[in-house]
C-alpha cells in the first residue's frame, strides 16, 4: 500500500477534531482552507504541492471529499475542501485509517468488556458505574479522561490494574508493588497520577491516591532523635538512651496511649545531612528529621506536649520557607525558623557548616536581616 499523502492525513486529523468527528452527531459537511491545510501538512510549494494536489484529485475522483472553487464560474481556482459526514467512513476507508464513528465503537467496547473483570467490594458498584459512564462518553465523543480516547494497549493496561491495585492488602512500597503488578519497579510512580483520579471516580472520592490503599513511596515512618517516650501496651519506651537517631514506624506512634518529652524544644530539620550533624550534639533537644511532613511526622507532632516550643531549620530558599508554611498548616504547632534567612546564598543548610556550639541555636544567631533567626541563645 503507497503512503498516505500528508495533506489526507492532515485532512483526517482536522475532521477527527471537528464536531462531526469527535461525536458522530455533525450534519454539516467539514470544509477546509487549501492553503491552510497546505501550509499544515508541509506542502504548499513545489513538488509537494503538485503530489498534494493531484492526492486531493483522485480523492475527489473516489468520491470521498469535494474541492471547492473559489466561484462556481472558476472551478479551477479551489478555495477549500469539503468532507461530508455521510462520506467519513469512505474517506478513512481511503486513506486507510479507522474512521472516528469506528474508534469511538471501539473505545465503547474496551470500556464494556472491562465490566467483567473481578472487582473487590465495596467497589464493584462504583467500578461498573464508573465504565458504564466512560462508555457513553465514548459513543457521544465526550472526555474519556484519564483514559485515553482510543482503544489501546495504554487504556488495557490501566483497566487491568485498576481492580489489583484496590485489591492491594497491607502496606507495601510502591517499587515493590510496581514489580509484582507491572513487572517494573518504576512503573506504577509513572502512572500514579492517573490512576488516583480514576481511583478517586470509581470509590467517589473514598481513595484518591495509592497511598490510600497502602502503596507509599516512603516508609510511614518518622526519623527522631533525643528524649522521647512512648508508651506501648502498658510499658514504655524510652527512645532517650539511643545514642543514635532511629526512625520510628507511624502504626506504632497511632498506638501509643501517651508520648513524653523531657525536652524544652521540638526542632524539625529539613534536611537529613544536617539532622544527623544535629544528633550528634546529644543536646537534649528533640529533633524531627522532615522536610513536607508525611502521615507519620504529623502523627507524633499532633500527640507531643503543647508546652514544647516548636522550630523548623531548613533552607533559605522558596522551598524551605514552603516547608515551613506547610508545618504550621498541617501540624497545628507554631512553628518558628531557626537560622533560615531570605536570599541567603547558598541556600543550603549545609552551608552553615558542622554546628559550632553543642548547645542551643548550634550555631551563632543571625541578627539584622529581613527574616533572619533572632532566638536567643540559652
Amino acid at each position: 500500500m503507497k503512503p498516505v499523502s500528508p495533506v489526507l492525513s492532515e485532512l483526517a486529523r482536522r475532521y477527527r477534531a471537528r464536531h462531526a468527528g469527535r461525536t458522530g452527531r455533525g450534519r454539516r459537511a467539514v470544509i477546509e482552507d487549501l492553503e491552510g491545510l497546505l501550509r499544515a501538512a508541509g506542502c504548499s510549494e513545489g513538488d509537494a504541492r503538485a503530489a498534494a494536489e493531484g492526492a486531493l484529485c483522485e480523492a475527489e475522483r473516489a468520491g470521498v471529499l469535494e474541492r471547492v472553487p473559489h466561484h462556481p464560474r472558476d472551478p479551477e481556482h479551489i478555495a477549500g475542501i469539503r468532507v461530508r459526514p455521510e462520506d467519513e467512513e469512505a474517506f478513512f476507508r481511503h486513506i486507510g485509517e479507522a474512521a472516528p464513528s469506528e474508534t469511538r465503537t471501539a473505545l465503547a467496547t474496551q470500556f464494556a468488556e472491562a465490566m467483567e473483570i473481578p472487582v473487590p467490594e465495596p467497589w464493584r458498584s462504583g467500578w461498573r458505574s464508573w465504565l458504564d459512564a466512560l462508555r457513553h462518553a465514548a459513543l457521544e465523543g465526550g472526555s474519556v479522561e484519564p483514559l485515553e480516547r482510543e482503544a489501546g494497549p495504554g487504556n488495557a493496561e490501566l483497566l487491568a490494574l485498576l481492580p489489583r491495585v484496590l485489591a492491594w492488602r497491607g502496606e507495601s512500597l510502591i517499587r515493590f508493588v510496581s514489580c509484582v503488578l507491572c513487572g517494573d519497579s518504576k512503573r506504577l510512580e509513572v502512572l500514579s497520577g492517573r490512576l488516583g483520579r480514576a481511583l478517586g471516580s470509581i470509590t467517589g472520592g473514598a481513595v484518591t491516591s495509592l497511598e490510600d490503599v497502602g502503596i507509599v513511596r516512603n516508609p510511614r515512618s518518622v526519623l527522631v532523635h533525643g528524649p522521647l517516650r512512648l508508651r506501648l501496651d502498658e510499658a514504655w519506651l524510652d527512645l532517650g538512651f539511643l545514642q543514635g537517631a532511629v526512625r520510628v514506624s507511624e502504626a506504632d506512634i497511632i498506638r501509643a496511649t501517651a508520648v513524653e518529652t523531657s525536652a524544652r524544644r521540638c526542632l524539625t530539620v529539613e534536611n537529613e545531612t544536617s539532622f544527623q550533624e544535629l544528633a550528634q550534639l546529644r543536646s537534649g533537644e528533640l529533633l524531627i528529621q522532615t522536610s513536607f511532613p508525611g502521615s507519620g511526622t504529623l502523627a507524633l507532632l499532633r500527640k507531643l506536649p503543647e508546652t514544647l516550643e516548636f522550630h523548623h531549620f531548613g533552607d533559605s530558599d522558596e522551598a524551605g520557607f514552603q516547608i515551613l508554611e506547610d508545618l504550621r498548616g498541617r501540624s497545628g504547632r507554631d512553628f518558628r525558623p531557626l537560622h533560615m534567612v531570605r536570599g541567603r546564598i547558598p541556600a543550603e543548610q549545609e552551608a552553615l557548616g558542622r554546628p559550632r556550639m553543642p548547645t542551643w541555636p548550634f550555631y551563632d544567631p543571625v541578627v539584622g536581616r529581613e527574616g533572619a533567626d533572632t532566638l536567643p541563645r540559652s
